[in-house]
């Protein structure tokens, strides 16, 4: 069997070395997020308003994943949520002002686990690394979106 094989497995294998990454980069900062809410709070915080099934559609999380984290956000005072005025059904959700201020700090933190990720990579092999990751993603995301 030929290296293809493996990728889900260096996948989630990447997936959890970043996620202990991150549980102790936060913590080194005193950051009051886990980084299983980081998904949320990144896209609140570079899309202001959106929709929490926006969350969901582009992060891969279930839409009550992003509810409960978006709520749990919000009681921390970072994440503000409100309904659409269109359509009460849907919240919108946006950094608050302490969220706000933690985001470079919170930022930083996502460089250095990118600079660590990165070590050895020449621009172009980050570039193709992310662009495989990427079509990787969108194949499965595809392959999910037809009929049960």
């Amino acid at each position: 069997m030929t290296e293809q094989f493996y990728a889900n497995r260096y996948a989630s294998i990447l997936y959890r070395y970043s996620q202990r990454f991150l549980a102790r980069a936060l913590r080194e900062e005193a950051l009051p997020l886990e980084p299983a809410q980081l998904p949320v709070f990144l896209r609140a915080a570079h899309r202001p308003d959106i929709a929490q099934e926006d969350i969901a559609a582009v992060t891969g999380l279930d839409k009550g994943t992003v509810a409960r984290t978006a709520a749990a956000l919000e009681a921390q005072g970072l994440l503000q949520r409100r309904p659409d005025p269109a359509d009460r059904r849907v919240n919108r959700v946006s950094l608050a002002p302490e969220g706000q201020a933690l985001l470079p700090r919170v930022e930083a933190v996502i460089g250095r686990l990118h600079d660590v990720i990165y070590k050895g990579l020449t621009r172009e092999e980050q570039d193709a690394a992310c662009r495989l990751l990427v079509q990787m993603c969108d194949n499965l995301r595809g392959s999910l979106a037809g009929p049960r």
